[in-house]
């Protein structure tokens, strides 16, 4: 490579590692998942794509089978690897109900590739509903 042509390097590098990130952190990762009832849970993650050994939070939102959101709902979130038979390495909770019917959940970490499952246990004062999302990374 001849000397001129280290400013054009340079700047394909700087603008490759300014407007690539950017552009993968539009796309949506979004998972969605179906109850046995017809109850939709969208999952919006912080990270995308989704990576290996980073600490994330999910922004979840629960419609029911009239597609009306779910609000003061109790979430609880569990996931592992089946195939591995072990589950997250970290505990993630719902910390808060953000708006009606949207839930935030933290401490969402995944330390290895390969399949994982994650289940939704959706409690609200008549129902409980659960749904379940499997996934590669």
């Amino acid at each position: 490579m001849h000397l001129n042509h280290y400013p054009q390097t340079i700047i394909s590098y700087l603008f490759y590692s300014v407007i690539v990130p950017t552009i993968h952190a539009e796309e949506s990762p979004d998972i969605v998942v179906e109850t046995a009832s017809g109850w939709t849970i969208h999952i919006d993650s912080e990270v995308s794509p989704l990576r290996i050994n980073q600490i994330h939070s999910w922004r979840i939102e629960i419609r029911d089978s009239n597609s009306a959101l779910v609000p003061n709902a109790l979430l609880e979130v569990e996931g592992g690897m089946p195939d591995h038979n072990h589950g997250l390495p970290t505990q993630p909770r719902v910390t808060a109900e953000i708006a009606p019917g949207t839930y935030l959940l933290q401490g969402v970490r995944f330390h290895m590739p390969g399949r994982w499952r994650m289940q939704f246990i959706i409690s609200t004062k008549d129902q409980e509903e659960i749904g379940i999302a499997s996934f590669e990374l």
